[in-house]
C-alpha cells in the first residue's frame, strides 16, 4: 500500500510534466513532416506518441516496462527506414543490442520479485547482493540515458536518424530512462558511490568530445550525454534539491535539444552538409535561424535565468552536503557544458563564409517551429 501511495504521488507531481513535454514535442514533429512523407511514417510516430503516453501513465511496474521497450521499436523502424546515410543500418544495431540487453536484468529482477513477495515494486536493502541486483536493475534506465561508457549508441543513432527521431529520442526517449530511475528511487532510497564517479568522470569525457568534434549534430549529441550526468548524479543523490534538478534538467534539456536538433536540420536541408568547416557564417546566411540558435545555445547552458540554470543551482544546493570534491567536479562539468554550447554557436555562426550568396527566404513553418521551442523555455522561468 505505501509503494502505490508513493507512486501515486509521483504521478500527480510530475506525470503531468513529462505527458505535456511528450504532446509539445509530437505536434512540433507533425507539423515539421513534409507532405511528401508516406502515411506509414505517420502512422509509426502516431503508434510511438500513444505508447509514449502509455509508459507515462501506467502505475503498474511490470506495464510501464513493457511499454518502456516496446517504444523501442517504432524508433528503430524510424532510423532504419528513413535514415539519412547507409550507416543506419549498424546505428540500429547499436540502439537495438544496448538497449536490449541492459533491460534483460530488469526483466528477470521484476519476475524473480514478482515470484517472492507477490509484487512487481522494487525492494533492496543495504548489504552487498541487493546493491549488485539494484546496479542490475537500473542498468536498462542508465543506458536509456546514457551514462559514459553505455553511451556508444546515442551518437550513432542521432546522427543517422531523420529530424523528427532525433527530436523524438533527445525531447522524449532519453526521459524514459530518468523516469524509470526516479521511480526506482521513489521506491529505494540508496547511493552508490562508484556510480556517481563515473557519471561526473563521464560527464566531464563528453564534454572534452563535444569540444573535437566536426560534425554539428553530432556534438548535439554527445551533449546530451553530459546532460544526462547530471540527472543521473542527481537522482542517486535521493534529496528533494537533487530530483527537483534532474527534473527540471530533463524537461529544459527535452525543449531545447529538440530544437537544435531541428535547426540543424534546417542548415542541413540548406547546404547539405553538417560539418563546422561548410557551416561557418551561418548569421550572414541565415540570420533569422541563427537567431533561434543562439537563443537556444545559450538557454542549454545555463544562461540566467533560463530553466537549465535553475536546474544547476538547485543540484549545487543539493551537493553542497556531500563531498568538496564532488562539488569540484560538478563545477568542471558546469563550466565545460558552457564551454560546448559555445563552440557550438561560434563555430557555426561566425568565421568566414565559403559562400557568396544568402538564403534570406523564409518559411511560416519554420518561424512557428523555432518560435514553438524558445517561448517555452522563456515562459517557464516565470514559472
Amino acid at each position: 500500500m505505501l509503494m502505490y501511495k508513493l507512486m501515486s504521488e509521483f504521478h500527480l507531481e510530475w506525470g503531468i510534466i513529462l505527458l505535456t513535454l511528450t504532446s509539445g514535442i509530437f505536434f512540433l514533429m507533425v507539423i515539421s513532416l513534409k507532405p511528401s512523407w508516406p502515411l506509414s511514417y505517420s502512422t509509426i510516430l502516431v503508434s510511438l506518441f500513444v505508447l509514449l503516453w502509455l509508459t507515462f501513465t501506467t502505475q503498474s511496474f511490470i506495464l510501464f516496462y513493457v511499454f518502456f521497450e516496446c517504444s523501442l521499436i517504432p524508433t528503430i523502424i524510424l532510423i532504419l527506414g528513413w535514415g539519412y546515410q547507409p550507416e543506419r543500418l549498424p546505428a540500429s544495431y547499436y540502439f537495438l543490442f544496448y538497449t536490449l540487453l541492459s533491460s534483460l536484468p530488469l526483466l528477470f529482477i521484476i519476475i524473480a520479485h514478482t515470484s517472492i513477495y507477490s509484487s512487481s515494486f522494487l525492494q533492496f536493502w543495504d548489504n552487498f547482493m541487493d546493491k549488485m541486483i539494484f546496479l542490475l536493475a537500473i542498468l536498462s534506465f542508465l543506458v536509456k540515458l546514457p551514462v559514459y561508457f553505455a553511451h556508444i549508441w546515442l551518437p550513432k543513432a542521432h546522427v543517422e536518424a531523420p529530424v523528427t527521431g532525433s527530436m523524438v529520442l533527445a525531447a522524449i526517449l532519453l526521459k524514459l530512462g530518468g523516469y524509470g530511475l526516479y521511480l526506482v528511487q521513489v521506491l529505494n532510497i540508496y547511493s552508490e558511490t562508484t556510480l556517481m564517479g563515473v557519471c561526473l568522470m563521464g560527464g566531464i569525457f563528453s564534454c572534452l568530445i563535444c569540444l573535437r568534434q566536426s560534425d554539428v549534430k553530432s556534438l548535439i549529441a554527445y551533449s546530451s550525454v553530459a546532460h544526462m550526468s547530471f540527472v543521473i548524479l542527481g537522482m542517486l543523490m535521493s534529496c528533494t534539491y537533487t530530483n527537483t534538478s534532474s527534473i527540471l534538467m530533463m524537461v529544459s534539456h527535452g525543449i531545447c535539444s529538440s530544437g537544435l536538433f531541428y535547426l540543424s536540420y534546417l542548415f542541413y536541408a540548406r547546404i547539405w552538409s553538417r560539418s563546422f568547416l561548410l557551416t561557418r557564417s551561418m548569421i550572414s546566411l541565415f540570420p533569422y535561424l541563427c537567431f533561434w540558435w543562439l537563443s537556444l545555445s545559450f538557454l542549454n547552458m545555463g544562461l540566467p535565468p533560463s530553466l537549465n540554470f535553475f536546474s544547476e543551482m538547485y543540484f549545487f544546493i543539493g551537493v553542497f552536503s556531500l563531498d568538496w570534491m564532488v562539488v569540484g567536479l560538478s563545477g568542471i562539468l558546469c563550466f565545460l557544458s558552457s564551454c560546448y554550447c559555445i563552440y557550438l554557436y561560434s563555430s557555426t555562426s561566425h568565421g568566414e563564409s565559403l559562400y557568396i550568396f544568402s538564403w534570406l527566404e523564409y518559411n511560416l513553418k519554420e518561424y512557428m517551429i523555432g518560435s514553438a521551442h524558445l517561448i517555452p523555455l522563456l515562459t517557464l522561468i516565470f514559472v
